[in-house]
């Protein structure tokens, strides 16, 4: 019996060939089991995207046989949604770097790195990548970060006299993934994954300028526009000079001791290979909540996709017939002879053997505008955000005092402390990529703008070596409740009383 050799550890080309094959049964699970669908229509529908396309999706458009039915669709899918993005990100979360001991030289260590990750939030967006991964978890499931070493980027340190070769300071590089992109074995019943295959996207004649070896190959790759791709089919119809570029990571393991990443366009395009250069996978994932026994994520919206197509049809039923029926009709028996005299100034008199009639074809009845309010109501239930937290108080709920206010925002809070969790989660994992990513590779010395005493900017020189005992980070996110109009209230009277 032939030795069987783990696909990960087999040679570039033919482990390219074997990613490619799960990538494409990963498609196919993803399709056979509707999840594809269902991430699709949640990100249009977040996007408005319902009767027709996006392009079309804010406006009243009209369909039936003769376009007698008026299509309004009333969002409240997107307007949930933000409101659980604000309530997890509003607050910028602060990060706490910890040493593995408490002396002189480890204290110093913890003010440097609690400056520079302060840095990569503040000057290099880290804030905005972390903002973006909780939108993605919210509407698809799970949304990524990806932190990688960029030694491309930067100053440069040192230049070959005879070859031009330049070497660069790099500094650390972040993207957003979204579940489309990321790819792993469907059969886990966890995120903790050997290996995941991730794809971006780059312009094809910047890897064939970088690539120069390889440029017939890369430039006949079939573009973004071309390709059969499983992810959002909107915007597609112009070209693209973007191509496919997949990255393995595989974590350390029994049978790779060293990892590995491997990053290539096509099966038999490899562009590098080498052991993981990080000590973790550099992909960090986000989801609210997961579907249990699975390695996918659950999202909230996936429960209110029903109740807004209810609600959609029920406006569209109320428009339709407003539409239709706005211009008022009368109704005259045959043989009335009526003869209208008109007396100036607008009085006409009207003669004739029997009255006119308003035809009143316009109503429609109490239960369909309950029902509607009804379903707007459960989806505030399912997704934990209630009226109060949308500044819209039900006022047959009798919420007048600042204090049952409060109480009731704090329970929507309460409610998302899961994706807040989950939030907090991100944050710090990507603080201790940051830092260990700084610790491996930050070896030539690289200044920081660092705020010090009453919020003072200073520049500050460093190596990896200067926060080489910091193996932690925490966050604080401060009270979520204090950040609302309702908490604040609460908290103001509380210290006046």
């Amino acid at each position: 019996m032939a030795k069987q050799t783990y696909f990960a550890a087999r040679e570039g080309k033919e482990a390219a060939s074997v990613l490619l094959e799960k990538a494409s049964d990963w498609k196919t699970t993803l399709t056979t089991n509707g999840y594809l669908e269902k991430l699709k229509t949640c990100w249009a529908t977040y996007h408005g995207a319902y009767f027709t396309d996006m392009a079309s999706g804010h406006t009243i458009t009209f369909g039936g046989e003769q376009g007698e039915l008026a299509q309004l669709p009333v969002n409240h899918i997107r307007n949930l949604a933000q409101h659980m993005y604000v309530m997890t990100t509003s607050s910028r979360p602060s990060m706490e770097a910890r040493a593995a001991n408490s002396d002189y030289k480890s204290s110093a260590q913890v003010t440097l790195a609690n400056g520079l990750l302060d840095y990569y939030m503040r000057e290099k967006r880290l804030e905005r990548y972390i903002n973006k991964a909780v939108e993605l978890s919210i509407v698809l499931g799970a949304g990524y970060v990806k932190v990688e070493w960029d030694a491309t980027t930067g100053k440069v340190i040192e230049e070959d006299e005879e070859t031009g070769d330049k070497v660069f300071e790099g500094d650390i590089k972040f993207t957003n993934v979204s579940p489309f992109d990321v790819v792993f074995d469907v059969n886990r019943e966890d995120n903790n994954h050997d290996w995941i295959l991730v794809r971006t996207y780059k312009n094809k004649f910047d890897l064939a300028a970088k690539y120069p070896e390889l440029e017939d190959e890369i430039l006949a790759l079939d573009t973004k526009s071309a390709r059969d791709r499983y992810s959002l089919q909107i915007f597609r119809k112009s070209d693209s000079d973007e191509v496919e570029v997949w990255t393995m990571y595989h974590k350390k393991t029994d049978a790779m001791p060293e990892g590995r990443e491997l990053v290539f366009l096509s099966d038999d395009i490899v562009i590098h290979d080498q052991v993981l250069p990080y000590r973790r996978i550099p992909v960090f994932r986000m989801s609210p909540n997961e579907i249990l026994g699975t390695a996918f994520g659950y999202s909230n919206l996936f429960d209110l996709l029903p109740l807004q197509e209810g609600i959609n049809h029920l406006y569209s039923s109320i428009m339709s017939n407003n539409i239709a029926f706005a211009t008022q009709n009368l109704f005259v028996r045959s043989g009335s002879n009526l003869d209208i005299t008109n007396l100036g100034g607008g009085l006409n008199v009207i003669q004739g053997t029997e009255k006119p009639e308003p035809l009143n074809l316009l109503g429609t009845s109490q239960e369909t505008f309950n029902f509607l309010q009804m379903l707007e109501s459960k989806m505030e239930q399912l997704s934990g955000v209630n009226s109060v937290t949308r500044g819209t108080p039900d006022p047959a709920a009798n919420l007048r005092s600042g204090n049952s206010l409060a109480l009731v925002q704090s329970m929507a809070i309460q409610f998302q402390s899961g994706l807040q969790n989950q939030y907090v989660q991100l944050v710090e994992d990507l603080g201790v990529a940051i830092l260990e990513i700084l610790q491996d590779y930050a070896t030539a010395p690289r200044v920081a703008s660092i705020v010090g005493v009453n919020n003072k900017q200073y520049l500050v020189q460093f190596k990896g070596t200067d926060i080489a005992d910091i193996n932690r980070v925490i966050v604080d996110v401060g009270n979520p409740l204090a950040r609302t109009t309702a908490g604040s209230v609460l908290l103001a009277n509380s210290i006046c009383s």
